[in-house]
């Protein structure tokens, strides 16, 4: 599976990787970099919902 071309996603998982991990090799950081683009996948229609600043917040679970 090849990420599809995103160069600010590009940009940020090459230098968190270069942060966490200064020595990780070149076939591991392209499959975190694949991760990278599935968690932004992931998180593209939470972050595309509208969110007004009248809606209320959600209410804390306490077990």
């Amino acid at each position: 599976m090849s990420p599809p071309c995103n160069k600010a996603l590009d940009a940020y998982a090459d230098a968190a990787l270069a942060l966490i991990f200064p020595a990780l090799p070149v076939e591991a950081a392209a499959r975190a970099k694949v991760q990278f683009v599935r968690i932004a996948q992931l998180a593209a229609p939470v972050l595309a919902y509208p969110v007004d600043t009248s809606d209320e917040p959600a209410p804390v679970y306490r077990p």
